[in-house]
């Protein structure tokens, strides 16, 4: 067999090689504990924030994850619209136009 064969084919096994090391090792890191947890419960600690804003934040992240990703959507699509409408005005008023271009030829 030539060298250039001997290469090809050991370039060709690379891959399910590598594939089934990574297999190998990810396994080896399951084996060091039991078995994975089911029960756990993500809260924010309320106690010790200052009624306001971020206290209502907190009991609705503790209380429905879909209502605050919900109010999380809306809440970055108003601070797209703030900024985006605030900066557009604010280059208008440095005289800068960033609307259409005119294309006089």
């Amino acid at each position: 067999m030539s060298r250039g064969t001997r290469q090809r084919i050991l370039g060709a096994a690379a891959g399910p090689v590598a594939a089934v090391a990574t297999l190998a090792v990810s396994s080896t890191a399951w084996a060091a504990g039991g078995p994975p947890a089911t029960q756990l419960v993500n809260v924010a600690d309320t106690r010790t924030i200052p009624p306001g804003l971020g206290l209502w934040l907190a009991q609705i992240y503790n209380e429905s994850f879909v209502l605050f990703g919900g109010l999380v959507v809306v809440i970055m699509v108003a601070m797209g619209l703030v900024l985006g409408f605030g900066f557009d005005r604010a280059l208008q008023l440095l005289g800068l136009n960033l609307g259409k271009l005119d294309h006089h030829e």
